[in-house]
């Protein structure tokens, strides 16, 4: 999880040029999904243009810098309509006021949290004269210009660190995988488990198609072949170490 003021400043390189292109000066944040989906950049010299990089090609954001693959991915932000359109919502959710379902008024936002992988907020950063908290990303109703508008009951659901909200996280992530069909936990297991085992004799399909020969090595593609004949069966019980 990174917090919105960790992003902003940090300088943006290409892996493969090995390049710096800038640095972030601003999160362009779609209000209806509730994620970021572009950076602003900031170019090194002032006079060019601003950029921007969509979230999905951001390789890793790091303590020191944000990396993305090639350059290439950054394009000046003009255009990128959606970019430009984001820009022109001017939703920043830092700064704007809170408000619950039943219309009370409560404190503002000093900062979002967000999940460096997805690009979603998980948390806002509520202040209200001596309280605050962290406002679960489930109990956020709209993502307004000037409100957040809230759950009724946020209070009681109000989280105190990053560290409790990567926990609950974790927490369904497990729950998550624990609650999938059985059967379909256990063949996604085994699918994982034939990946680089050797076949052990050829097989074939119905009609004669040559599905696996004997010594390849189980890749997924051969695995979803292998399901797609009918012989994931045979397939599991076909290899070696």
């Amino acid at each position: 999880m990174k917090q919105r003021s960790q992003v902003i400043g940090l300088p943006v390189l290409s892996i493969i040029e090995v390049a710096f292109l800038g640095k972030v000066q601003n999160l362009l944040i779609n209000p209806d999904s509730g994620t970021v989906e572009y950076l602003v950049i900031e170019p090194e010299q002032w006079y060019l243009e601003r950029q921007a990089i969509s979230f999905k090609d951001v390789a890793a954001i790091g303590e020191d810098a944000v990396t993305t693959e090639v350059k290439a991915n950054v394009a000046t932000i003009t255009s990128v309509s959606k970019a430009m359109d984001l820009l022109q919502k001017s939703v920043t959710v830092v700064g704007t006021r809170v408000m619950t379902r039943k219309g009370r008024i409560s404190g503002s936002i000093d900062e979002i949290i967000i999940d460096e992988q997805t690009g979603k907020i998980a948390a806002c950063s509520w202040v209200a004269g001596d309280k605050k908290g962290l406002i679960p990303v489930d109990q956020v109703i709209t993502f307004g210009k000037d409100m957040l508008v809230i759950e009724d009951n946020f209070e009681s659901n109000l989280l105190q660190d990053i560290s409790q909200l990567e926990s609950n996280s974790s927490a369904k992530a497990v729950k998550s995988e624990s609650e999938t069909d059985p059967l379909e936990y256990f063949e996604k297991q085994q699918k994982q488990y034939l990946i680089g085992r050797i076949v052990t004799t050829d097989i074939l399909a119905a009609n004669g198609e040559m599905i696996a020969k004997k010594g390849d090595v189980v890749t997924r593609e051969l695995v979803d072949k292998a399901e797609a004949a009918d012989k994931f069966v045979e397939l599991t019980l076909s290899t070696s170490e």
